[in-house]
């Protein structure tokens, strides 16, 4: 027991301790600044891809929003309405003009086959990816783009931010200080969904099963391009807790399906530090969930002998009851930290569950937004 106390200790503690600290080491040695060459350079023509379901509550604004963004070059917006069985594609439909065109799939079948038609009918030499419900900064296509006038760079992510304290403010802060410390590593190991831009070149059609946000940037590996984050360029979105555990799982389950579908190629290339980063940023945290329950039970038995286990056994105790609290504020509709403490547990519950379902070949092709 003591033996599985100590693995699962050391694996949570260098997935969210350990990790960032040897980013920051190795980043010191490693990189390298991204050129600014901005200069005289011309901004590469941008087709920004919006794959859309069931989303009329918010695309009229989505469309306004990208046509109110400054850009300095050409841009048009694509929205592919999947299979919507609301009024979403009428929607679009009436707003369409030459920058703005729409693709109305009558039959859904999924975000991936979306994206695939959208990529196929894009103009421009940058494909950005953005969701319906997140709306961009003014300059937010302007910052994503600039780094790509560095041929080195395939493929560039923004960053997504939520009002309040929130899980998901909290998380996106996290998330985004990895980003940054894996960016100056040139290679991050998932896209921001709601903003991200890659050069077109770079773009091959999807399997429907596999998300696009964490497979681009490990075909932009594989292609000897690098992945950088534009930590100014960023979109707003509502964080809703109504519907995430499932969101979760689905991301988690088409996630890890591409980490365990690319990971010979890359080995094969010896993308060595893409590896590194997926197998630290992402598989040692979906399995935050066993890992804890491994420890939680391998503490019990030893926490009898006294010592340092019985205060390890009583903070995971009082942990529990700040998660149950948060719990039950959740379900009444308050807000506080102990629904943070809750909607962790909850999350990395989630990320286990679709783990488990890749494992089990239940990946999901369809989506559903936020919003429903």
């Amino acid at each position: 027991m003591g033996i599985l106390f100590y693995i699962a200790a050391f694996l949570l503690l260098y997935a969210y301790v350990l990790y960032p600290a040897l980013l920051f080491a190795l980043s010191a040695s490693l990189s390298r600044r991204v050129r600014d060459s901005a200069g005289d350079a011309i901004a590469p023509s941008l087709s920004v891809i919006v794959a859309a379901y069931n989303e009329e509550r918010c695309i009229a604004d989505k469309i306004e929003n990208f046509l109110a963004c400054r850009y300095s070059g050409d841009a048009e917006l694509i929205v592919v309405s999947d299979g919507s069985s609301d009024r979403t594609a009428e929607i679009a439909k009436s707003m369409a003009s030459e920058r703005v065109r729409v693709i109305s799939q009558r039959e859904r079948r999924g975000k991936g086959v979306a994206v695939n038609a959208a990529a196929e009918a894009a103009r421009g030499d940058v494909l950005v990816f953005t969701d319906a419900n997140a709306m961009f900064a003014a300059d937010a296509l302007e910052k994503v783009a600039l780094p790509l006038r560095d041929k080195s760079i395939g493929l560039v992510t923004g960053v997504s931010r939520y009002p309040g304290e929130t899980i998901g403010s909290t998380y996106q802060r996290y998330e985004q200080m990895l980003k940054g410390l894996e960016s100056r590593l040139c290679v991050v190991a998932g896209a921001d969904g709601a903003l991200y831009a890659m050069r077109r070149e770079l773009f091959k059609p999807l399997d429907p099963a596999l998300i696009n946000d964490f497979v681009h940037p490990i075909l932009t590996s594989l292609a000897g391009a690098q992945s950088v984050m534009a930590r100014d360029a960023f979109v707003l979105e509502e964080f809703e807790t109504a519907g995430e555990f499932s969101r979760q799982v689905r991301m988690v389950s088409q996630a890890a399906l591409v980490y365990f579908r690319l990971l010979p190629q890359l080995v094969r290339q010896r993308r060595w530090r893409s590896i590194l980063v997926l197998t630290s940023h992402k598989m040692l945290r979906w399995l935050t969930a066993p890992l804890i329950a491994i420890g939680v039970i391998a503490t019990v038995p030893l926490a009898r002998s006294g010592g340092i286990f019985r205060v390890v056994l009583g903070l995971e105790i009082l942990f529990a009851i700040v998660a149950a609290i948060g719990w039950i504020a959740t379900r009444r509709g308050t807000d506080g930290k102990a629904t943070i403490a809750y909607q962790f547990v909850a999350l990395n519950c989630a990320q286990a569950v679709g783990l488990w379902r890749c494992f089990a070949g239940e990946v999901p092709v369809l989506w559903e937004p936020r919003n429903l």
